[in-house]
């Protein structure tokens, strides 16, 4: 028994210094290994051919029955109503909101070029021009004299308005009653893109959904005030109109975390400063410099950092291509992650390449 014990308590001190071995070699590899916050751009559902790289936005909206009504005839029409509201209201002001929003989107999510002309309204003298195309000559017009690759015309705009202030009871601890009040925007649009020379359909979006806005108080006054006014809940629409309708066809920015190696050479990690500042092509190239070092610990490291490098510069096949390299060069968990993980964007973006309108 006293031998059977010893070699149990062997096998246990074996097991404890293996295990302690390997949490210290766990710790020292990753110890390199830090991490840098980035924006990463975020396929759109709709995603746009590369020839199209910028757009003249235009307004084919405005029938003769839009309206402009000043802010406070709105007010009055609210108060006549005994703070009740219910109606479809086709305001100027929110649709060319709708284009301006739309316009300054696209254009800061990078994707596109934006031109806003000063003359953008098409008239409309039928409700029921709607149904047909702009004439492809107008497009090619518009193309040539903006100097843009598309024209994205917002063909049709409608806001319903619901307003209610109405008097809760037992609504809460300290007090039995209060005012309650409440606008909702439902907005509806539909926006068309041409592209010149009639090589490729039109593409239509239908952009629609609803905001809202609620307040409590105990007076009918203080439960209006914290409202919006009608006219700026209707413009409030027309500004919820243009981002979706930018966020079907440029990208999203959103960040996320991608880790580098540091190799403890002063020379190699010079590049380090520079992707703090987003440099990813320079520091790319001090990497290259020591791709072939002896060291297969520094090889694999700085062939890792070349991955995350080519990622950044929106080149997959090669950044698959250096991760590969990290990972044969010397095994770490890392590397293997990293492959797998930029495998399944380069699929992903593969399937949206296919989606391309």
């Amino acid at each position: 028994m006293k031998i059977l014990h010893c070699l149990f308590k062997i096998r246990y001190l074996c097991v404890k210094e293996i295990l302690y071995v390997l949490t210290v070699l766990l710790i020292f590899s990753c110890s390199s290994l830090k991490n840098i916050g980035i924006e990463v751009a975020v396929q759109p559902e709709y995603p746009i051919d590369e020839d199209i790289q910028s757009l003249a936005l235009l307004n084919r909206s405005m029938t003769d029955r839009f309206t402009n009504i000043k802010i406070d005839s709105l007010e009055k029409i609210l108060v006549h109503h005994k703070m009740l509201l219910d109606s479809v209201f086709q305001d100027s002001i929110a649709a060319d909101t709708a284009i301006q929003i739309a316009a300054g989107a696209l254009f800061e999510s990078g994707r596109f070029d934006v031109v806003v002309p000063k003359e953008r309204n098409i008239v409309r003298t039928d409700s029921d021009e709607i149904v047909k195309p702009l004439n492809i000559s107008f497009v090619n017009d518009i193309c040539a004299d903006f100097k843009v690759d598309g024209v994205l015309v917002l063909e049709s705009f409608a806001e319903r308005l619901k307003t209610k202030y109405y008097l809760m009871t037992n609504a809460g601890p300290y007090y039995d009653k209060e005012i309650s009040a409440a606008t909702d925007i439902a907005y509806f649009s539909e926006w068309r893109l041409y592209r010149p020379h009639d090589l490729k359909p039109v593409i239509r979006f239908q952009v629609g959904d609803s905001i809202f806005w609620n307040a409590g108080s105990l007076a009918l006054e203080d439960a209006y005030l914290q409202m919006p006014p009608t006219k700026e809940a209707l413009i409030g629409g027309g500004i919820a109109a243009g981002l979706k309708m930018s966020e079907y066809i440029s990208p999203k920015w959103v960040n996320q975390t991608r880790y580098y190696y540091l190799t403890g050479k002063n020379e190699i990690d010079a590049a380090v400063t520079l992707i703090k500042e987003n440099k990813w092509d320079e520091a790319a190239i001090i990497w290259a410099k020591y791709a072939n070092i002896d060291s297969k610990l520094i090889r694999s490291k700085v062939e890792y950092n070349l991955a995350v490098a080519a990622e950044m510069n929106d080149d997959l096949d090669l950044a698959i291509e250096w991760g590969l390299k990290s990972f044969k060069t010397r095994y770490s968990k890392a590397a293997e992650v990293y492959v797998k993980t930029l495998d399944i964007k380069r699929k992903a973006q593969q399937q949206e390449n296919k989606k391309q309108f």
